[in-house]
């Protein structure tokens, strides 16, 4: 009898505990109005390519007032450079068909007002490491729209910089997002 009584209290606990915890609520990307690009340099040309196929969700209380989590992922293969050649070359350095997706997951996310820091594991080219980035967030009509950009290193994920004509373009790569909920 004293053991049905603990499991009943521990499970009343738990229930208790589970109603005051705030609601989460799953919000996931309006691919229309969301978009990541990327922009490289090269010593005779810069260029950005463009991807709106973009899978990301954010846990929200139910006042879409507080982002506790965050997560996105990016088919490499969906970025258009307006250049085919270029596109495809893309495809081939970074091993694309391997390693298909880019993808960041949060691990914490502060908000102070409308500026988000976000920590979190990014994985390209098969390399998981844990970046920290600085977003704005803004909400007009009712949908959130979190903004920002970050850069990476190709040669932090093994990836070689490409070349054209002998000459390699910069090993950064900056990455700019502008996510509709």
């Amino acid at each position: 009898m004293k053991i049905f009584i603990s499991i009943l209290a521990i499970s009343l606990f738990y229930s208790f505990a589970d109603a005051q915890q705030p609601s989460q609520v799953k919000y996931f990307a309006d691919k229309t109005q969301s978009s990541i690009t990327y922009a490289m340099n090269h010593p005779l040309h810069a260029w950005e390519g463009v991807s709106r196929e973009i899978n990301s969700v954010i846990l929200t209380d139910a006042n879409k007032n507080v982002i506790t989590q965050a997560a996105v992922s990016v088919k490499i293969s969906s970025f258009d450079s307006q250049n085919a050649n270029r596109d495809s070359h893309c495809i081939e350095v970074t091993e694309a068909i391997k390693y298909p997706n880019i993808s960041f997951a949060s691990t914490s996310v502060k908000q102070n007002g409308n500026i988000l820091e976000i920590t979190g594991k990014l994985t390209f080219h098969g390399i998981t490491k844990e970046i920290t980035l600085t977003a704005e967030r803004k909400t007009i009509n009712n949908q959130v729209q979190i903004s920002g950009s970050f850069s990476v290193n190709m040669t932090d994920y093994n990836i070689d910089p490409p070349s054209l004509m002998a000459m390699k373009t910069d090993n950064e790569i900056k990455l700019m997002f502008s996510l509709v909920y």
